[in-house]
């Protein structure tokens, strides 16, 4: 009996340990992407990095890359080896041996990419300092992570979509007395817009149906060229879901659905690359869709909301659970899933014009370009440091949430 408890114990401590396990991957492979964006652009650009560092607080462990030597012209007093003679009317260089520290930190809940000149103030004969560069150059490596962030999530929904296939708005069998049905929907009918919001992706097509909340909604079709202009009041099914009562085209990936395959075609490379975009755009769109609907006081969908990575890690830990009993194959595909739809919010949020976020730091640029000078520093500085604190106090507000919501009965 005693073993027998002791099997449960075990199995459930691994039904949480390893989906946490797994969030912590997926959120380090996330940072670490956008960190590398910067560090790419940095160097392309000539800055020199200190450190790129994975992960907040103490140093795990660390190595130190390649030494490089730099020439610096004219350097500050202080900067002059200890025996050097001022001769007058003679200009001065050293060489510098500059390296880069690579470290793995305690906390994997973030990450940095530490570049001379971002916020101090270096010495202005220093080619290798960020704020002695163009505005263009420093605008390309603020910019640099959020650019990594999106195209790992279009790679990934790629592959997703070329191994799983993907769903369209397009009729292939209608229910007998459905919504669908007795609004003159027919075979071969794509539905294009609901609402007046264009459907691009079945995911769209859905979300607007959540929308609806059982609301009769105005659609417009495609059947054969021709558009065609519905009203249609959708139905809930058992598991309190909206629908119109059809069923969907799908193209299949190279995992071949559970139902008849013939039934259906292929994703071509094309249809997948589209696809994949449109999964990506409609993703960095959606947060905007609900803010906007939120502040109108519309219905929003269930679960709908904020989370930080202490929810976060609870929906990986739900999710890994539920699929898990469908097979490794389900819960590899849907972890992707997760990972792109992370690193496209990732990139996204460092874009949204916040103080000490890149998105800040491209609004100062843009300025400093029009003036044709540069801010003060030290009011950039305070305006970064207000936007830190102003994040670190919503970051503690969400994790209390998110505990919360996590707890039993909440």
């Amino acid at each position: 009996m005693s073993r027998i408890i002791e099997a449960v114990n075990i199995s459930a401590i691994m039904g949480i340990a390893i989906p946490i396990l797994i969030f912590i991957l997926i959120l380090g492979i996330v940072v670490f992407i956008h960190e590398l964006g910067h560090y790419l652009a940095a160097k392309r650009a000539g800055v020199f990095v200190e450190e790129f560092a994975i992960g907040m607080g103490p140093k795990l462990f660390y190595f130190t890359g390649k030494k490089e030597q730099v020439t610096i012209q004219n350097p500050k007093p202080e900067q002059l080896p200890a025996d050097h003679v001022e001769e007058p009317g003679q200009e001065y260089a050293y060489v510098e041996e500059q390296a880069t520290i690579y470290s793995l930190r305690l906390f994997p809940i973030g990450g940095f990419c530490k570049m001379r000149g971002l916020d101090d103030e270096s010495d202005e004969n220093d080619s290798r300092a960020l704020n002695n560069k163009t505005v263009p150059q420093r605008m390309l490596v603020m910019a640099g992570g959020s650019i990594m962030n999106f195209l790992l999530a279009f790679v990934l929904f790629f592959v997703l979509v070329f191994l799983t296939g993907y769903q369209t708005a397009e009729i292939i069998r209608l229910q007998e007395n459905s919504p669908a049905h007795l609004a003159g929907l027919q075979i071969g009918d794509r539905i294009t817009h609901i609402n007046g919001a264009r459907v691009t992706l079945y995911e769209n097509f859905m979300l607007q149906l959540e929308f609806s909340a059982g609301e009769p909604m105005y659609i417009r079709i495609n059947r054969s060229g021709e558009i065609i202009r519905k009203e249609i009041t959708p139905m809930q099914d058992t598991r309190g879901n909206w629908r119109l009562g059809f069923i969907p085209d799908f193209r299949r990936g190279l995992i071949d659905p559970p139902f008849p395959a013939d039934m259906y075609r292929r994703v071509g490379l094309w249809g997948a690359t589209t696809n994949a975009a449109e999964m990506m755009l409609f993703n960095i769109r959606l947060p905007f869709t609900m803010l906007a609907r939120w502040i109108n006081n519309q219905h929003m969908p269930a679960g709908a909301g904020v989370m930080g990575p202490i929810g976060m890690a609870g929906e990986v830990t739900q999710i890994y659970q539920h699929t898990i009993q469908q097979g490794i194959s389900v819960t590899i595909t849907t972890m992707l899933f997760f990972t792109a739809l992370l690193s496209a919010a990732l990139g996204l949020m460092n874009l949204l014009p916040i103080p000490a976020m890149d998105g800040a730091r491209l609004v100062f640029l843009f300025i400093e370009g029009i003036r044709r000078k540069p801010i003060n520093p030290e009011k950039e500085g305070m305006v970064h440091m207000a936007g830190f604190v102003l994040i670190i106090g919503l970051a503690i507000f969400i994790a209390y949430r998110d505990i919360v919501r996590l707890l039993p009965g909440s």
